[in-house]
């Protein structure tokens, strides 16, 4: 049954359950808390159909669902989105530097995306008002729920989480069911992995499980890795910058552990770190303090 988006007065008039909306479109990703000030939110959308998808049609609803309400707070759409292939993403943000593969930038880029307990986010036809995709996280808000509303809520205490499908794209109609606590992967498949995702602002302890460690110097503009594992391997480490440029690159050899210092020229904020290890890929994200 499609659902229908009404303005916020009459939403619950007519607005009672989103069970279940049209998903050729879903909120695939949601990263809406960080340490400090939340100035790295993004949403990711993406295509689950089989056909192009025109984003110029849609828009994005945010949803403040304060003491079981359910007040619009903020929308998000361009006649100039393009359409969308299947199987791709749409990335809109907060902060382009700070986003990997951002395709919107929105405003305001700081507490763009309000940290629920519960909040909403709806995927809208502007043509019909039809809700092609509603996530209600942090609980249940009303007219915007799928099913119930998730449990997993992002966190302000540890970087490098998000709120993602699991798997990639799956779609149940069940808010709860279908997203878990990832890492940030926008522009990409998701990924469950916080700890390998995880953003690094200064040194981190290494313990026997560790596999790659990430030294930050801002003032020397370089980064120190120390690599290390049970059995040799080989190992090549890049650096990207956040627009996805390479910095650099080390081809370590077949080593079980090593240590690699790689300058990096560019004033840059964010870089993306990604170890090869035979066929496995890690990737953690660094912001220079």
């Amino acid at each position: 049954m499609k659902q229908r988006y009404t303005h916020p007065a009459l939403l619950f008039s007519t607005l009672l359950v989103c069970a279940p909306c049209v998903a050729q479109v879903v909120i695939n990703e949601v990263d809406y808390d960080q340490v400090g000030t939340d100035n790295a939110e993004f949403l990711e959308i993406k295509n689950i159909g089989d056909a192009l998808f025109p984003l110029a049609n849609l828009r994005v609803v945010l949803i403040n669902g304060n003491n079981g309400g359910a007040a619009e707070y903020r929308t998000i759409e361009s006649s100039s989105w393009p359409a969308i292939a299947p199987g791709a993403y749409f990335v809109i943000c907060a902060n382009q530097g700070l986003t990997l593969n951002c395709d919107h930038v929105a405003t305001p880029a700081t507490n763009l995306i309000q940290n629920g307990s519960p909040d909403a986010i709806a995927l809208v036809s502007v043509l019909d008002g039809t809700i092609f995709d509603a996530l209600s996280y942090g609980g249940s808000v009303p007219g915007y729920t799928e099913g119930t509303g998730t449990t997993a809520e992002d966190s302000n205490a540890q970087d490098g989480l998000s709120l993602c499908r699991w798997p990639d794209g799956s779609d149940t109609n069940d808010n709860d069911a279908d997203f878990v606590i990832g890492c940030p992967t926008p522009g990409a498949a998701n990924q469950l992995d916080p700890t390998n995702c995880s953003i690094t602002t200064n040194v981190q302890n290494i313990r026997s499980e560790d596999i790659l460690a990430l030294l930050p110097d801002a003032n020397a503009r370089r980064i120190g890795f120390i690599y290390k594992r049970d059995a040799a391997a080989p190992v090549n480490v890049s650096v990207f910058t956040v627009q996805g440029a390479l910095v650099a690159s080390r081809d370590l050899g077949v080593v079980s552990s090593a240590y690699v210092d790689i300058p990096v020229a560019q004033e840059a904020q964010l870089y993306l770190v990604r170890i090869q290890v035979g066929d496995e890929r890690i990737t953690r994200r660094v912001v220079m303090p």
